[in-house]
């Protein structure tokens, strides 16, 4: 079994901040331990999809889903100290192209 770092791309997820439903997106780092790199990133993908703190913040309808994706993936050596690693997640404000311009 080897040992993974992932950075997870969440992204068009609906939560009320300050008041205001807003699309947010987040980053995050995981550290998962799997047999391939395929296995790790369907893993991490799980664990945020059910993370009960996310899905009680989120509020997408059902027609409008919110997406999870891997957006790099480093093979780690096994005696690597992964307690360096900030696993929190990063939130941002998602913009569509045209909203760049107001």
């Amino acid at each position: 079994m080897k040992k993974y770092r992932l950075l997870m791309n969440g992204t068009n997820y609906l939560m009320a901040v300050d008041g205001k439903n807003l699309r947010q997106g987040f980053f995050q780092n995981m550290v998962i331990k799997a047999d391939s790199p395929k296995q790790a990133e369907r893993q991490a993908i799980s664990r945020i999809w059910h993370d009960a703190e996310l899905q009680a913040q989120t509020l997408n309808p059902p027609k409008n889903p919110p997406k999870v994706a891997l957006h790099t993936l480093w093979e780690l050596d096994v005696a690597y100290d992964d307690s360096r690693i900030d696993m929190e997640r990063t939130f941002y404000l998602e913009k569509r192209w045209w909203e760049f311009w107001k």
